[in-house]
């Protein structure tokens, strides 16, 4: 996939998704649907083709990225902005110009049960190439609407800002959603 559109300062685009995937006419939308099941977690749609997050990381692969780094600085951005993000908790109501975004999947304890989950880890990269993280079905399902509705990132004309808002969820829980702004 070119990114022709995409004229953010951060490194070059799209994913690192298989082969086999072909992107859609610009001005569709795609319909992404998840399989979140303890040992899987899939996306599909028009755009990432059908992705196994999990089994592509227990692989050894790499998650999904957006942005392609072709080059040795490009790596080292998306690395340094997947590998030392910041919290999306330190940014909670403030703007992020999100041009890409890396998912992966991580096991974390789950409170209720003792046992282990297979969770989303998102980090929002922004046109300045720095990353802002978050273990959140929130997060993950917001950035699933914005790909549906934006379309895939290499499409943008520019960042498609978002600000990170805390949901109480009750009983001591919460998440976090991403707000749009214009």
């Amino acid at each position: 996939m070119a990114n022709e559109k995409n004229t953010n300062t951060a490194p070059a685009t799209p994913a690192t998704a298989p082969a086999e995937n072909t992107a859609p006419a610009e001005n569709t939308a795609p319909e992404i649907t998840a399989d979140d099941s303890a040992d899987s977690l899939e996306l599909s749609s028009d755009v990432f083709g059908k992705i196994n997050l999990a089994r592509d990381i227990a692989g050894g692969g790499k998650g999904y990225c957006t942005m392609i780094a072709e080059d040795r600085a490009a790596k080292a951005t998306l690395y340094n902005a997947c590998a030392n993000p910041e919290k999306i908790s330190a940014h909670l109501n403030k703007p992020i110009e999100m041009i890409h975004f890396y998912v992966e999947i991580i096991q974390c304890a789950n409170e209720s049960t003792g046992g282990v989950v297979n969770v989303p880890r998102v980090v929002l990269i922004d046109k300045y190439g720095k990353g802002y993280q978050a273990v959140s079905v929130g997060v993950y399902n917001a950035v699933k609407r914005i790909v549906s509705m934006f379309g895939n990132p290499s499409t943008w004309d520019s960042p498609v800002v978002v600000e990170p808002q805390n949901v109480d969820l009750g009983g001591g829980q919460h998440t976090f959603n991403l707000i749009v702004k214009v």
